[in-house]
């Protein structure tokens, strides 16, 4: 079982512990190298985010990955999610990105929910299809990290409301 809540101080270590992990840096945009103060300035900003919830698994004080909300575009809410390497293969992203489309269905604004993950990045994908997102789109136009190289992305979608 997982929690979500919003970052605290408290988390910084071991969020600064993750993304020192290839797999994170290889699929996201985090800062390199990352550092300490890299995190305590997520804490505070988001960096950018609309949104980030740290993900728990129950019975850990230590974190085991994040969510977030990036943007919300004509009724489009943009999600990412990272896991660390100590919580991986647990079930947790998948978790996460049900809990966003959960979470998000009491946000007026939110129709439908969308991940753009890398077109190479299998794990991420399997994960969005796990959630209940469709596979609606590849676009070469747009592109996703792959460690130093941009590949195309994919993007999946669920929609929130009944049609």
């Amino acid at each position: 079982m997982f929690t979500f809540r919003t970052p605290t101080l408290d988390d910084v270590d071991w969020i600064t512990e993750a993304c020192q992990d290839p797999e994170i840096l290889r699929w996201t945009l985090v800062p390199r190298p990352y550092t300490t103060d890299h995190a305590r300035s997520f804490v505070a900003d988001h960096a950018g985010e609309i949104i980030a919830w740290a993900i728990f698994e129950d019975g850990d004080s230590r974190g085991v990955g994040m969510l977030g909300v990036h943007h919300i575009v004509d009724g489009v809410a943009s999600i990412g999610y990272w896991i660390a390497p100590w919580a991986r293969r647990r079930g947790a992203a998948t978790a996460a990105v049900k809990f966003a489309c959960q979470e998000l269905t009491t946000w007026e604004a939110v129709q439908i929910v969308s991940a753009s993950i890398a077109k190479t990045n299998t794990a991420s994908r399997s994960v969005a299809t796990r959630a209940g997102l469709q596979l609606t789109r590849t676009d070469a136009t747009e592109t996703c990290p792959d460690g130093e190289n941009q590949v195309p992305q994919v993007v999946f979608t669920r929609s929130l409301r009944a049609n």
